[in-house]
């Protein structure tokens, strides 16, 4: 026989379950209404809860704003943590996972990337989005960088500039990530690969075989 939860349990999991309704209603909002478009109401109104349970799990429209960046980072985080915390791979295919999953997570979560593309083209969520969520992304360059340092080193690639490499990486990221939002096509993440293998196999060819 089952034994039934406490009572203090079944508050606390019905809680957490309305909070991610509602975190999940107010991803479809800003997603397809933008920052401005997307209130605590509209929010309510696609989690399926009232307004006063928004208000009592989140205060105010800017905290549950907040809330979303930090559950979008999370969900990013740990994919990627999860390949830095593999060992047994060496320094090109830690690289070429961790650019992998980078353009693989904009195929398979379309809506959170336009998430952060609304943040990015209004003045308030370009702020709010430097406040909360540009600390994870200045991070996850370090990552990469610490990536392709450990390749320039395992490979003896003492002609390559570091730094002049990492911001190609860095904008063919920025910019599948672009293309993807604005022109989503079924052979993204494949061309989108051929291209970073290209641009690494130039550079780094006894590693990365041009595509």
């Amino acid at each position: 026989m089952q034994t039934a939860l406490p009572t203090t349990d079944r508050r606390r999991i019905r809680g957490e379950e309305s909070r991610q309704a509602i975190i999940e209603g107010a991803i479809d909002c800003i997603a397809s209404r933008g920052l401005r478009g997307t209130t605590l109401d509209t929010v309510a109104e696609r989690a399926k809860v009232s307004r006063p349970l928004v208000v009592f799990h989140f205060k105010s429209k800017n905290r549950m704003l907040i809330d979303v960046l930090n559950y979008l980072g999370a969900r990013f985080s740990a994919g990627w943590d999860a390949i830095l915390a593999d060992d047994s791979v060496c320094a090109s295919e830690r690289l070429l996972r961790l650019l992998e999953y980078d353009v693989r997570f904009v195929t398979d979560y379309p809506q959170y990337v336009s998430v952060w593309q609304a943040f990015w083209g209004e003045a308030k969520g370009s702020t709010l989005y430097r406040e909360v969520s540009f600390p994870r992304d200045r991070r996850y360059m370090r990552d990469r960088r610490a990536a392709l340092q450990a390749l320039v080193r395992e490979g003896g690639y003492d002609d390559v500039d570091l730094a002049t490499l990492d911001k190609g990486v860095e904008a063919m990221l920025f910019g599948l990530w672009l293309d993807a939002h604005l022109n989503p096509s079924p052979d993204h993440y494949a061309i989108g690969m051929r291209a970073l293998r290209t641009y690494l196999g130039a550079l780094f060819p006894r590693d990365f075989a041009a595509a």
